[in-house]
């Protein structure tokens, strides 16, 4: 018998253990085992820390991206105040899950301690730590790595935003800024046509570039260029390769309130634009700038103030400018207003703009929102000192029927062409929304996040699913969160017509989870649980892209027991919201199985006795079970399962008569109608065993110098890339650079590629590769059984032209070939 595989076959892994450099109870976490895949890998970790934990997997590079469901402890005693015990334990987990991530933690810089005070609503508190990541001290573009404990220490949740370790960390720029600077001014006049009057804010970052299936990091120069007029302003981000000058993407930096569709919004009061059937009224004004000879103070965020110390009157300035505001107005002077001969010892009611006017009441909203957002935020989270920036704002531009933040400020335009003056409520709070957006990580890309996102600012913010109420003179709106876009999948996020209508699809979810949420706790509690999740969801994660790993992240802060496979406290609200704009849900685990393997066995008359701990998760009972099993090669059978106390069910396969292999699952229902399978995706997977005599005709892990017998590239092949190769893998998109065998190197792989290349660098093209093993006699045998380890991966999964993996067989030195297995899944397997 001769074996001739054809694919690919290289495992994953490397865990590594750790302790505090800091303990205050002595404990260590001991290491899991090393080379693995990450489906292996995860099997061992749910093995230490519960079946609950859930692992997803990159699709641009294939490592870990978020490990999330269950908890594991932490291995000392933590006190909350102590940030610096925290950041230790998160640098021992993020060094003990490096092998599936690749991340170095000596890369992470910056921490921050984040304390989510979600026991506001129905759960608990939580906290969130965050690095940021530089390599040789220039900034990783979104590197990040964010991990999400209980206050106990417990680790709940893992979400990897950093670069995994590549080749070329010492690599030097050939230019500076300044000649980036040019080679960005360059493009940008060839790309639009026009003369940059703005050029600068150059930085060296290591760029992530990312294509459909790959990822990579390149050293590169940003530099921003603009155009501020005539006509809307124009603002581009370059990214040029450090070393070729190769301008590798090119980002907007300019994002428009939409002026499509009808809006109702206004300035003033409510959430109505500025016009005749809803004019100003005298609202406090927040932190505005109080002037006078005896001292410059800012109002309160209820528009008190006080300058202390004066016995006489005083003549006073009020502006619309403070500690977090810097309002310009673009058709004239800023506005202003002296009151003369405030008296002191009583109390001075002083009115800023008692002549009125839309232009001044654009500024005073802009003061008041750009405020009271930022308010709105601290109030929910007092620790989080995110928002606390000064927000620029260019008021009263020029043109009509517009707004829009560039980067650095934000924008409105005056009344005209059908539109109100842009500078009001739930238009101001969206342009914020993009600066937030940018602040907290989920930037402003072209897929829809940063537009939705900005959305549900506004929305949560005023408590209303209408943005950009009254926009136009004659009513209606912009968006509203009353919306049935469709999520088209983590793929084809960008399916429709235009960024803020994929943004809709954010939008809509948020606005759906509030309203559920509020239906079920009552309308305040509702609003904050919404909101709390939300910022909780800000602080704690970096989703740039509207992906089904919202609803994790959501439901990983919602939890309360550190398994969110049997539910969270508001499970329903938040997975309904998902689901009704069209996100897959998260399935929950309705039963607990866990199965005591048989072991193989010389006894030909049996019986062979299963037993499974089944425990239900979501309802107070388990129905029943079943025993599912085969006799290799011949049909499926079956047996119920009897309870026998302490959560054990048992039943028994009856003797086989012969040498074989029997194959078997388990399937148990609960009293809800819930239904789970051990293993988990049965009958495509089994547990198994063998009855006989074994003999081992061959096996070997390949190293040394001991090849196993196989040799790969045989005569007739016809592949011209992706030939079989015995060595040490270099880990690429396309497998992981870590032999399965503890401690080894060698396996066999189809093609050494470039270390951190993506998905396809090292393909089999041209045709096939062979890999055969030495012959052996296995004709005495009854059953033969041949196992291996494999990693398989294929982009175009079961496609014509794709990729597959054959198992083939020859009886007669190799002259005809019988196939017994082809495998060709989307994805690792």
């Amino acid at each position: 018998m001769t074996i001739r595989p054809l694919g690919a076959a290289v495992p994953w892994g490397l865990a590594l253990g750790f302790s505090p450099a800091i303990a205050q109870t002595p404990s260590t976490l001991e290491s899991s085992r090393t080379s693995q895949s990450p489906q292996d890998w995860l099997s061992d970790w749910q093995t230490e820390h519960g079946d609950a934990w859930r692992m997803q997997l990159s699709r641009a590079t294939g490592q870990l991206e978020m490990l999330y469901g269950g908890n594991a402890p932490a291995p000392f005693q933590l006190d909350t105040s102590d940030s610096e015990l925290w950041f230790e334990l998160a640098r021992g987990w993020i060094e003990r899950t490096r092998s599936v991530h690749g991340v170095n933690v000596s890369d992470l810089y910056n921490p921050s301690f984040r304390y989510l005070p979600l026991g506001q609503m129905n759960t608990n508190d939580k906290i969130a730590i965050v690095f940021e990541q530089e390599i040789n001290g220039i900034p990783v573009e979104s590197g990040r790595m964010n991990l999400l404990f209980d206050t106990r220490g417990r680790l709940l949740s893992m979400q990897v935003k950093a670069a995994p370790a590549f080749e070329d960390r010492d690599v030097e720029p050939t230019f500076g800024p300044g000649f980036a600077n040019l080679v960005a001014a360059n493009a940008f006049t060839e790309e639009f046509g026009v003369p940059a009057t703005f050029e600068g804010n150059e930085r060296l970052i290591h760029a992530r570039i990312d294509g459909d299936e790959t990822r990579r990091w390149e050293l590169a120069w940003q530099a921003e260029v603009r155009h501020d007029g005539p006509g809307d302003p124009v603002g581009r981000l370059y990214t040029i390769d450090a070393q070729t000058r190769e301008i590798l993407k090119s980002e907007s930096t300019v994002h428009f309130f939409d002026v499509f569709g009808t809006v109702r919004s206004n300035a003033t009061p409510g959430a109505n634009a500025d016009s005749a059937s809803n004019p100003p009224v005298q609202i406090a004004m927040p932190r505005v700038t109080v002037q006078s000879s005896a001292g410059t103070v800012e109002t309160d965020r209820n528009g008190n103030f006080n300058i202390v110390g004066v016995n006489t009157p005083v003549d006073i300035t009020l502006t619309y400018e403070g500690q977090f505001t810097d309002i310009n107005n673009d058709a004239g002077a800023e506005h202003s207003v002296t009151i003369t001969n405030v008296q002191p010892n009583q109390q001075n009611d002083l009115l800023m703009n008692p002549n009125g006017g839309a232009r001044i009441t654009a500024q005073a909203n802009t003061q008041l929102h750009s405020n009271e957002l930022r308010d709105w935020i601290v109030d929910r989270f007092p620790t989080d000192n995110t928002p606390n920036i000064n927000y620029l704002a260019n008021v009263n531009l020029d043109d009509s029927c517009n707004a829009f933040f560039n980067g650095f400020s934000t924008n409105y335009f005056l009344a005209g062409g059908g539109c109100n003056n842009t500078a009001f409520s739930s238009v101001i709070a969206h342009e914020i929304g993009h600066w937030l957006n940018v602040l907290y990580g989920t930037n402003n890309g072209a897929g829809g996040m940063g537009e939705g996102n900005a959305d549900v600012f506004a929305m949560y913010y005023l408590d209303d699913p209408i943005v950009g109420r009254d926009f136009q003179t004659n009513g209606g709106f912009v968006r509203t969160g009353n919306n049935t876009r469709q999520f088209c999948g983590d793929t084809n996020q960008g399916c429709q017509p235009g960024v803020h209508a994929n943004g809709e699809v954010w939008m809509g979810a948020a606005w759906t989870i509030r309203q559920n949420l509020g239906a079920s706790l009552g309308g305040v509690a509702g609003d904050l649980a919404s909101e709390l999740l939300l910022l909780g969801w800000l602080n704690t994660f970096d989703e740039e892209e509207i992906v089904t790993a919202i609803e994790t992240q959501w439901l990983t802060l919602d939890d309360d027991d550190g398994n969110i496979s049997n539910g969270t406290p508001n499970f329903a609200d938040i997975d309904s919201g998902f689901r009704e704009q069209g996100f897959p849900g998260f399935d929950l685990e309705s039963l607990a199985i866990d199965v005591i393997e048989v072991p193989n066995t010389t006894n030909f008359a049996g019986p062979y006795t299963v037993e499974a701990n089944i425990t239900a998760l979501l309802s107070a009972d388990v129905a029943g079970a079943t025993l599912f099993f085969e006799l290799l090669g011949g049909t499926v059978q079956n047996r119920p399962m009897t309870p026998v106390g302490n959560d054990i069910w048992r039943a028994d396969i009856p003797g086989t008569g012969q040498s074989t292999v029997v194959q078997y699952w388990v399937e148990a229902t609960d009293n809800g109608g819930g239904t789970q399978t051990f293993p988990a995706n049965a009958p495509q997977e089994t547990l198994s065993f063998s009855v006989g005599e074994r003999t081992e005709f061959l096996i070997t892990d390949f190293e040394g110098a001991n090849t196993g017998g196989f040799t790969g590239g045989q005569p007739g092949d016809t592949a011209t890339t992706g030939i079989w190769t015995r060595g040490n893998p270099n880990g690429t998109g396309a497998q992981p650079e870590d032999d399965f065998s503890v401690p080894g190197t060698q396996c066999w792989f189809t093609g050494q590629a470039a270390p951190g290349g993506g998905l396809g660098t090292n393909d089999v093209d041209g045709g096939f590769t062979t890999l055969v093993s030495s012959p052996f006699d296995a004709s005495g045998a009854e059953v033969v059984v041949f196992s291996f380890v494999r990693w398989y991966s294929n982009s175009a999964g079961n496609a014509p032209g794709s990729d597959v993996f054959d198992i083939d067989v020859s009886n007669d030195g190799g002259a005809t070939w019988t196939r017994v297995e082809q495998v060709g899944p989307n994805g690792p397997d």
